[in-house]
C-alpha cells in the first residue's frame, strides 16, 4: 500500500462513520415520528369508541388509514426504514385527516348536547332533584373532553384494553346523562308541562300568549313557578 493510499484511509473511516452516525440518527427520527402518528390514530380510534357510548355517534376510521399505519410498523420492524421514509409523510397526512374529521364531528354534536345540559343544570338548581356530582361530571367531560385521564391511567395495559375503557367510560357517562335527564323530566312526561320544560333545556323563550290557560296554572301550582320567565309577545 502506498504512502498517499495510507494517508487516505483516516479521512474515508472517518467520512463512513459521520455517514453512519447520520443514518442511525434518521433511523430514530423515523421512527419517532412513526411513534407520534401511531399515537395520534390510537387516540383517535379511542375518541370514537368513546363518543360512540356517550355521544351515540356514529362515526368511522377509514380502514386504510389504519392498514397504513400497521404496515409502517412492519417496515420498521424490518428495518427497512428507506420504505419508510418514503411513505412517512403521506401517512401522517392521512392519520392528521382522520383525527380532523372525527374531532370535528364530535365537537358539533357535543356543543348540542352540552346546551341541553347546561338547561339541565339552570333547572336543577330550582328543583334540587338530581345529584350535582353526576350532573358536573357530564357538564365537564362535555366542556373539555379531557378523557384520557380515564382511559390512560397506567401504562400496563394493551391497547384493547384501552378501548374497553373508552367504551365503559362513555357508557357510564352516558348513563350519567340519562339518569339525570329522567330525574329532571320525567315528572313532566305526558303533562301539558312536557312542551314547556321541553323548551326550557334547549334554550327555548316562553311567551305568554303561546301557553293554554292549563298550562299557565301548572305553572303557577308547580315547581317551575320561580324559575319560568314569561314575556309577553
Amino acid at each position: 500500500m502506498s504512502t498517499e493510499q495510507s494517508e487516505n484511509l483516516p479521512d474515508k473511516n472517518f467520512e463512513e462513520s459521520i455517514e453512519e452516525i447520520y443514518q442511525q440518527y434518521r433511523h430514530r427520527q423515523l421512527a419517532s415520528r412513526l411513534e407520534d402518528i401511531a399515537e395520534t390514530m390510537e387516540e383517535t380510534i379511542l375518541q370514537r369508541i368513546l363518543a360512540e357510548e356517550f355521544l351515540q355517534t356514529d362515526l368511522e376510521i377509514d380502514d386504510d388509514a389504519k392498514q397504513a399505519v400497521a404496515e409502517a410498523r412492519d417496515l420498521l420492524e424490518e428495518d427497512d426504514f428507506e420504505a419508510l421514509g418514503d411513505r412517512i409523510d403521506a401517512l401522517r397526512s392521512k392519520v392528521e385527516d382522520q383525527k380532523r374529521r372525527v374531532s370535528n364531528e364530535i365537537h358539533e354534536i357535543r356543543i348540542g348536547m352540552q346546551s341541553r345540559v347546561n338547561g339541565m343544570r339552570r333547572l336543577n338548581e330550582r328543583v334540587e332533584r338530581v345529584s350535582e356530582v353526576r350532573l358536573e361530571a357530564v357538564h365537564e367531560l362535555l366542556s373539555d373532553w379531557d378523557w384520557k385521564g380515564q382511559v390512560y391511567r397506567d401504562d400496563q395495559w394493551s391497547f384493547e384494553r384501552l378501548k374497553q375503557r373508552a367504551a365503559d367510560y362513555g357508557e357510564d357517562m352516558r348513563e350519567y346523562f340519562e339518569e339525570c335527564r329522567e330525574e329532571i323530566f320525567g315528572p313532566y312526561v305526558g303533562t301539558p308541562l312536557e312542551p314547556i320544560v321541553e323548551g326550557l333545556l334547549s334554550d327555548k323563550q316562553l311567551f305568554l300568549d303561546e301557553l293554554t290557560d292549563k298550562q299557565i296554572d301548572l305553572l303557577r301550582d308547580s315547581d317551575l313557578e320561580d324559575y319560568v320567565e314569561l314575556s309577553l309577545s
